[in-house]
């Protein structure tokens, strides 16, 4: 049975292309959100979002029992009133300040263990299957294979040259991007889309919400929690790392695989 029958769904539409797909779809005339999760360990982000919404963050929370079907699980949430605030330095900072509390809140979650499928970043870089895996890429796609190898050396690099990094862990959110936050009137309603939540050092939030170039994150989130020199230092490899997690499981040097968001991401730096 089809999530739409099976929930009674009516005038549902894609609001994402990934495999993790996102529909926004009606109930008996209320609005709601199907979302459908491929991981193996699907439930990690939806008990990362319940113990942050314990805590009073206004998270998605599934308002029926999963679908559990071959290959993953659709869930079905309310959606959260409110829209994402306009995009610019000022948002930016605030979001640094947001971020800085929602990790002292990941933290009081208590949540140590990791996601299936998700590792340290100095585990990521230094997999066997990732050289292997650059290896036919290289071999298939030479310029863009490259560019994918200097930064995966660079960062093996810099966690060879600094082992036993002493670092703030705790789960992460993944994605705390300005269209992952909703406001109505000025407060925080919504903090949505935990599909990268895993635990990790805290700065590899800055990945997907610094990206690079938003600087006024950063210092936004110095302003309620400051950075020591060996977590700033931290922020490049850790950023470095994330271009390539869950890259094996894609084939190496397909003509269809598309990698011009890890390829733009890798040239900010």
């Amino acid at each position: 049975m089809t999530p739409w029958a099976r929930w009674r769904l009516a005038n549902h539409r894609a609001l994402t292309d990934r495999v993790n797909g996102t529909w926004a779809a009606e109930r008996d005339g209320l609005p709601v959100i199907v979302k459908f999760f491929t991981e193996q360990d699907w439930r990690y982000p939806l008990r990362v979002a319940a113990a942050l919404r314990a805590q009073g963050w206004p998270t998605p929370e599934p308002i029926e029992e999963p679908l559990v079907v071959p290959g993953g699980a659709w869930v079905l949430f309310a959606r959260l009133p409110g829209r994402p605030r306009d995009p610019g330095p000022a948002e930016q900072r605030a979001r640094g300040r947001l971020l800085a509390e929602l990790h002292l809140a990941a933290t009081a979650t208590g949540i140590t263990g990791q996601r299936g499928g998700f590792a340290l970043p100095a585990d990521v870089v230094a997999d066997p299957e990732l050289e292997r895996w650059l290896r036919a890429h290289e071999a298939a796609r030479p310029e863009e294979g490259a560019i994918l190898r200097r930064c995966r050396d660079a960062a093996v690099a810099w966690f060879d040259e600094h082992p036993g990094i002493d670092a703030p862990r705790s789960v992460i959110h993944g994605d705390v991007a300005p269209w992952n936050l909703l406001y109505d009137d000025g407060r925080l309603t919504g903090l949505l889309d935990f599909e990268g939540a895993h635990h990790t050092y805290q700065v590899a939030d800055f990945v997907l919400s610094w990206r690079g170039y938003q600087d006024e994150v950063i210092r936004g989130y110095e302003e309620v929690r400051p950075l020591p020199e060996a977590e700033r230092e931290l922020i490049r490899p850790v950023y470095r790392a994330w271009m390539f997690l869950g890259l094996t499981r894609q084939p190496a040097g397909a003509a269809a695989l598309d990698l011009s968001w890890q390829i733009t991401h890798i040239n900010r730096l």
